[in-house]
C-alpha cells in the first residue's frame, strides 16, 4: 500500500529526530504536500527556527514497503546520493535519513518554479537561462563528486540492505538481445549488426575510468528547481556513480524522458546548455574530462537511446492511441538523429550508428507519423521558427 503523504505515526519519527538533533522538543505548525503520487513530498513546518536548518524542511517518503517502484532501495539511493552530493552546492542536505520508517529528512530548497514550468510557459529568455542552469548545476555535481566512488559506495553498504531494485540504466547485453528479437519479430532492420559496438560500449560505460561521478539519471524538467542562486536538483531515487555522459546526454535529448509533455529545444538553446557545461566542469576541477569530451557525451548518450530501443514493441502495439504512437515514434527517431551526430562527432560506434540509421528509416517508412509533424518545441519556444539542431 502506498504510504504517502506523511502519515501520523511518520509524522511523530520525523519530529523526533528533530528534536534529538535540536536538544529540544520541536513541534510540527503546519504541513504542505508539494509531491505526487510518484514522488510523495511533504513540507513540515516547524514551531521554531533550527539552526543550520531553519523553519521548515522536506519530508520525502517511500511508496512501497516492499520491491515495487519507489520502495526502500530507492529511497535509500536517494540518501546516499545527497550525502555523496552535499559538496556540490546543486542538491538539498540530507539532515537525517530513517531506513525503518522509509523517510528522509531533507532541507527546504524553498518554493521556486521547476524548468518544467518554466518550458511550458511563455517567456523564451527564462526558459532558455533555466536550462544553462540545468547545465551548470549539472557540471557541478559530476566535477564534485569525480573521486567520491568510494565514499559513496561506504554509505550504500552501510545500509546493508537492497539498493538495487529499480535502478535504470543498468543493463547488459542481455538488453542488446532483447532488441535483437524485437527487431526480428517486427521485420526491422536485424540488431545483430550492431552487436559487437554495443558490447565494446557497455565495457566503457560500466567502467567509466575518468568519466565517473556520481550521476541523477532523472534530469526531467521536473525535478530541477530554478532559484535565484541558479538550478537546484531533486529526486536523486535513481542515481548512482556512473558515466556522466549519460546525465549529460540529457541537455540534448528531448525529455521529459519517461512523462509528458515531450518537447524539444531550439538548437541554440541546446549549444548554449552544451558550453556552460564544459565551462563549469573546467570551472569546477574538472578540465581534465574535457579532453575526451565528445566521446563521453556520444557513449554516454547511447545509453538512454538502447533503454529507448528497448521499447520497440510498445512503438508498434496497435491497441495504443494515435497519440501516443506518433509521440514514441517520433521520440524513437528524434533521439537517433541526435544520437547519429554525435556519434560522427566522436568519431566511433560506426556500426551502431549505421544500424541506428536504418532502423530510423524503417520506422518512418512504415509509420511516417513518426517525423510528420515534426517534433514539437517547449511551449516557451513555440514562436520562433528555428528547429532543434
Amino acid at each position: 500500500m502506498p504510504l504517502h503523504p506523511l502519515d501520523p505515526v511518520r509524522r511523530a519519527r520525523v519530529l523526533d529526530r528533530l528534536s534529538r538533533l535540536a536538544g529540544e522538543t520541536v513541534r510540527a505548525q503546519g504541513e504542505e504536500y508539494v509531491g505526487h503520487v510518484a514522488a510523495p513530498v511533504t513540507r513540515l513546518i516547524l514551531d521554531r527556527e533550527l539552526p543550520g536548518i531553519g523553519r521548515s524542511v522536506m519530508i520525502k517518503t517511500r511508496r512501497v514497503d516492499g520491491a515495487g517502484h519507489g520502495g526502500p532501495a530507492f529511497l535509500r539511493r536517494e540518501a546516499a546520493g545527497l550525502r555523496t552530493a552535499a559538496t556540490s552546492g546543486v542538491a538539498a542536505e540530507l539532515i537525517d535519513f530513517d531506513d525503518d520508517a522509509g523517510v528522509a529528512i531533507q532541507s527546504d530548497l524553498g518554493a521556486w518554479p521547476t524548468l518544467h514550468q518554466l518550458l511550458i510557459g511563455d517567456l523564451a529568455e527564462a526558459a532558455a537561462r533555466g536550462m544553462i542552469d540545468l547545465a551548470t548545476a549539472t557540471a557541478r555535481l559530476h566535477a564534485t563528486t569525480l573521486d567520491r566512488r568510494d565514499d559513496h559506495q561506504r554509505v550504500l553498504d552501510g545500509f546493508a540492505a537492497d539498493v538495487s531494485t529499480g535502478a535504470v540504466y543498468a543493463f547488459g547485453l542481455e538488453a542488446w538481445d532483447e532488441i535483437e528479437r524485437a527487431c526480428n519479430e517486427l521485420a526491422l532492420p536485424p540488431a545483430a549488426a550492431a552487436r559487437d559496438d554495443v558490447a565494446a560500449l557497455l565495457r566503457r560505460t560500466t567502467e567509466p575510468g575518468d568519466f565517473g561521478a556520481l550521476i541523477h539519471l532523472d534530469l526531467n524538467p521536473s525535478n530541477v528547481l530554478i532559484t535565484d542562486a541558479g538550478a537546484r536538483l531533486i529526486d536523486f531515487e535513481g542515481c548512482r556513480y556512473g558515466h556522466l555522459g549519460i546525465d549529460a546526454s540529457f541537455l540534448r535529448y528531448p525529455f521529459p524522458h519517461h512523462s509528458h509533455p515531450w518537447g524539444v529545444l531550439p538548437g541554440s538553446v541546446i549549444e548554449e546548455a552544451d558550453a556552460a557545461y564544459r565551462a563549469a566542469l573546467g570551472a569546477n576541477g574538472a578540465a581534465a574530462v574535457l579532453d575526451g569530451y565528445d566521446r563521453m557525451i556520444a557513449d554516454g548518450a547511447a545509453i538512454p537511446l538502447i533503454g529507448r530501443i528497448r521499447r520497440l514493441r510498445l512503438v508498434a502495439d496497435a491497441d495504443q492511441s494515435a497519440q501516443d504512437g506518433r509521440r514514441r515514434r517520433g521520440q524513437i527517431v528524434h533521439q537517433i538523429g541526435v544520437f547519429g551526430e554525435l556519434a560522427d562527432r566522436a568519431g566511433g560506434m560506426g556500426r551502431l550508428a549505421a544500424w541506428l540509421r536504418a532502423l530510423a528509416a524503417a520506422i518512418i517508412d512504415r509509420w511516417p507519423d513518426a517525423v510528420d509533424p515534426p517534433p514539437p518545441l517547449y511551449p516557451a519556444f513555440g514562436q520562433l521558427s528555428e528547429r532543434p539542431a
